[in-house]
């Protein structure tokens, strides 16, 4: 018996691009966003520190998906920037350094499990947001003022949309066709 019939099915590269799942994702995107930035200030949870678009594209980059986690990082981020009305491309960065932090662990980690990932999205949240802050400071001056104190509380909320959401990034993701597939062969 080979190596190879013995990987578990995260273990290689998709190199099938799949962009149906790619623009559902953007779409979901793009529909969470304005409910981001009209619906929940008006329900006085506008300054709830929430992100789940960062692990909606850390989902695509674990799972192997780096043509479409880049799709998403940039688009995504594009549309968070400009519905956040900071010109700084705080968004974009961050999500671009999601995507390069998250596609060598591809195989790496137990992602169906559900606490392993959320554990992964807050260091990686974390993590993007120190390069992402150090960058704007250091780079460019365009730092906000009190951002580098609100970077616990923005990965732990991206942490708390990962732990709910995570069975919904995996089927977007494409996770689930991926284990019936391997099934069948056998």
């Amino acid at each position: 018996m080979s190596a190879r019939s013995l990987a578990l099915p995260g273990d290689r590269r998709r190199s099938d691009v799949r962009p149906t799942r790619a623009l559902m994702a953007v779409l979901a995107g793009f529909l969470w966003l304005p409910v981001q930035a009209t619906l929940l200030p008006a329900l006085g949870v506008g300054a709830l520190p929430l992100d789940p678009l960062l692990p909606l594209v850390a989902a695509f980059a674990l799972g192997g998906r780096r043509t479409e986690a880049w799709i998403l990082a940039l688009l995504l981020g594009f549309l968070a920037d400009f519905y956040t009305g900071v010109a700084s491309g705080r968004m974009v960065l961050q999500y671009a350094v999601v995507v390069c932090l998250a596609g060598p662990m591809h195989g790496k980690v137990v992602l169906r499990d559900r606490m392993v990932p959320v554990v992964g999205v807050f260091l990686l949240s974390l993590a993007s947001g120190l390069v992402v802050l150090f960058l704007l400071v250091m780079m460019m001056g365009a730092a906000q003022p009190g951002e580098p104190a609100g970077l616990p509380l923005e990965a732990a909320g991206t942490a708390c949309a990962a732990l709910l959401l995570w069975p919904v990034y995996r089927r977007v993701a494409g996770w689930q066709d991926e284990r019936a597939m391997s099934l069948r062969r056998r």
